[in-house]
């Protein structure tokens, strides 16, 4: 049945493919040894990936009891102060990725009830629509296991009733609410909450802390002007997400001793997610995981590497004979060797023959051109960061996806920075020079290459030092003095010429030796992963509709799938008169009926959303065209 040999007319024969005579690109792959491969590159990936995972948590904890902090001391601060003046109010300006601060509330809850010896409540808000449902949820929180409700409140919840109950049993000092998504809930449901706490604020205390979205100011649009006027509102933000993405980036994934690296494509890929992604860490770890599970399981050479304090090792002794052939396989050792052949033959030859101190000696070249990219990143960020004039003032990883590139002096925007850092009076210029020095001297690496361009630096100092050593203390030499300026603004363009050429000789990742094992270049399929392609989805969606609709809506094709096809037929702008009589023709109706205008208003309204089409005012009674690409 295979072969086809059982269709008795014979009228199907199966032609042979292509794809099953190949023979497997790396038969190593299918051999018992791969398998034992495979489980030793996942149980490492599984390492590296919580590592990267234990970075993310370890600052977003560090952030949320910061802010946690900040909560208690702003209501100590309450409770000290006069009520007098509103319900204290604390709004977080948290942005639209709550998830990730969600643990704030749980902390500062913890540290209110244990220290100030205070009641606390959190109000759902998407739970919670009516202000009976608040109440429920309140006194779930607040009330023992051992309170009966209706003997202590009445046969009615109310809040007056709660608030009478834990004065007089005096259980706490005062109440915190909590409410962590305060833009979803009901504007009517706040006034009546505010409006029953600001007559007992007097004689209890009570604090309110507001979870908002980025932006979000109290107004009109969340409660009326009567409730903003009894409370008392103060703000405090977190870090902001991008600065929170550095401080991850730079602890896990760009350390010199990470076993695992990403290009300059798929890293762009990275930090798209992050902007589309509602600025989530962990849809980053994602990004991470997926790019690196799929790296360690393509690459079987991925198990030798080891994290050590000076970099990346390759453990080349562990290697097996098909092990090396795979190694002689990857391009950029094919490269290499193509290289050195007539410059270093013995070299060359030692790799092709897979001599474990020919392939040692590769790697730390591949692991040393990363050093010298990296720390050339961290000198030139300390150099042009806080620069008036340039756009890469708090940009540091675009800076790094520059010199991924492998061409920074020719970015524009590193080339605009360099100018203005040119520019800066001598002083302000000497002092960036020494602070950069400071940051950087205790680099520990092997490279030539940093240790001249630490000494360039070095010896900037000590003659921009020495000028300013022998200009006069009191201005009464001027042409001395401007001599003295002159010359130090001649030192200064000559450093800045002389950075351009240093970072004129960095190169990109992917043209290093053995880059393959350690750097995951398919941005490709990282992208095809993690980022959807919405229109591709919506171009077969509406020109084969089959593949989505089930049962008996299959057979019959929608309005706006029709309208679909007609919008091709048109150019740049569409008559909707000449659309609508093509449209009325399509579903084979003689005329124009009320129903043929509502389905032809609900599709073309469709393909506005979807983002096809625009109204224009080049034209009465015409439409533009938004894609006129293929897809």
């Amino acid at each position: 049945m295979d072969d086809f040999t059982s269709l008795s007319t014979g009228c199907f024969v199966k032609k042979p493919s292509k794809r099953r005579e190949r023979s497997p690109e790396f038969p190593y792959l299918f051999t018992e040894e791969s398998k034992m491969s495979l489980s030793t590159r996942y149980d490492q990936y599984l390492v590296t990936k919580r590592k990267f995972k234990d970075a993310i948590e370890i600052i977003l904890d560090e952030v949320n009891k910061d802010m946690a902090s900040e909560i208690v001391t702003f209501i100590q601060n309450g409770l000290e102060a006069s009520l007098n003046i509103g319900i204290p109010t604390l709004t977080l300006k948290i942005g639209v990725n709550f998830q990730e601060f969600s643990p704030i509330y749980e902390l500062a809850s913890k540290k209110v009830k244990e220290s100030l010896n205070l009641q606390c409540a959190t109000i759902n808000s998407s739970q919670n629509s009516e202000i009976t449902s608040v109440l429920k949820d309140v006194f779930n929180q607040i009330l023992t296991s051992d309170d009966d409700a209706n003997k202590i409140l009445g046969k009615t919840l109310s809040m007056k009733g709660l608030f009478n109950h834990v004065m007089e049993s005096q259980i706490s000092n005062g109440i915190v609410f909590f409410i962590p998504r305060f833009d979803v809930l009901p504007s009517s449901v706040m006034d009546k909450l505010i409006e029953v706490c600001s007559s007992r604020n007097k004689r209890f205390p009570l604090f309110f802390v507001l979870g908002l979205s980025t932006g979000t100011e109290l107004s009109a649009e969340w409660m009326s002007s009567t409730a903003i006027s009894q409370l008392n509102i103060a703000t405090i933000t977190p870090p902001s997400p991008t600065l929170l993405l550095e401080r991850v980036l730079f602890s896990s994934l760009l350390r010199t001793e990470t076993p695992f690296k990403l290009s300059y494509r798929t890293f762009e890929v990275l930090l798209s997610r992050f902007s589309f992604s509602s600025y989530s860490l962990h849809d980053v770890m994602k990004t991470i995981d997926v790019a690196l599970l799929t790296h360690s399981m393509q690459q079987p050479l991925f198990k030798y590497l080891q994290a050590t304090a000076n970099g990346l090792e390759f453990k080349t002794t562990d290697l097996s004979g098909e092990e090396k052939a795979l190694f002689l396989q990857l391009p950029s050792v094919q490269k290499h060797v193509e290289k050195n052949v007539v410059s270093n033959k013995t070299y060359a030859l030692k790799l092709l023959q897979g001599d474990n101190s020919a392939i040692d000696q590769m790697f730390q070249e591949c692991n040393e051109n990363y050093l010298v990219l990296f720390y050339s990143f961290k000198v030139l960020h300390n150099l042009i960061k806080n620069i008036p004039g340039s756009n890469l003032v708090s940009k540091p990883l675009e800076l790094y996806s520059f010199c991924l590139q492998g061409c920074v002096h020719e970015e524009k925007e590193v080339c605009v920075a360099l100018k203005c850092f040119g520019m800066l009076q001598s002083s302000t210029f000497l002092e960036r020079l020494k602070s950069t020095y400071h940051e950087c001297q205790n680099i520990k690496s092997p490279s030539t290459k940093i240790q001249l361009l630490m000494k360039v630096i070095k010896l900037q100092i000590d003659e921009m030092d020495a000028i300013f050593g022998n200009m006069p203390e009191e201005k009464t030499d001027k042409d001395e003095t401007k001599a003295s300026l002159e010359k130090l603004k001649e030192i200064q363009l000559s450093f800045i010429s002389r950075l351009e050429n240093y970072f004129s000789t960095l190169t990109a990742p992917t043209s290093w030796p053995m880059n393959e094992i350690v750097w995951y270049s398919n941005h490709i399929e990282l992208q095809n992963v993690l980022v959807g392609k919405c229109r591709t989805a919506l171009h077969r969606g509406l020109t084969n509709p089959n593949l989505y609709l089930q049962g008996s809506e299959k057979t019959s094709k929608p309005d706006l799938c029709h309208l679909y096809d007609l919008f091709h037929e048109h150019g740049k702008l569409i008559s909707l008169h000449d659309w609508i009589q093509s449209f009325n023709t399509m579903l084979g109706k003689k005329k124009i009926s009320s129903d043929t205008h509502a389905q032809f208003i609900s599709a073309v309204s469709e393909l506005h959303f979807m983002g096809y089409l625009k109204p224009t005012k080049r034209k009465t009674d015409h439409v533009a065209k938004l894609s006129l690409l293929g897809y």
